[in-house]
């Protein structure tokens, strides 16, 4: 049985995996990604629940769900959504902790 961290690890890696294949235009291999995620998030669903992990899981399914749409939408628009390029960020990064 696969530790219920290294299921998570695993969907969001697979999810990072996903933005990056969608930024090349790379719609074949999304489509692997797509269903290994699934296995993952599958798997992360009837392994034994945590306490207050519900909420967390219903979040992650509603997530991945979204994300499959959206990726269902590029797919068909073809070759001019894979061109978007990141552009740097115009502000610095936030950080976290005490104020200085």
């Amino acid at each position: 049985m696969i530790a219920r961290e290294t299921l998570i690890g695993s969907v969001l890696a697979a999810t990072d995996k996903l933005v990056q294949q969608a930024g090349q235009g790379d719609w074949s291999s999304v489509a692997k990604t797509v269903e290994q995620r699934r296995m993952f998030l599958d798997a992360l669903s009837t392994s034994e629940p945590q306490p207050g992990e519900h909420e967390f899981l219903q979040a992650m399914r509603a997530a991945i769900a979204e994300s499959d749409a959206a990726i269902a939408v590029m797919s068909k628009a073809g070759p001019q959504v894979s061109t978007y390029t990141p552009s740097a960020p115009s502000s610095p990064p936030l950080t976290y902790g005490p104020r200085k």
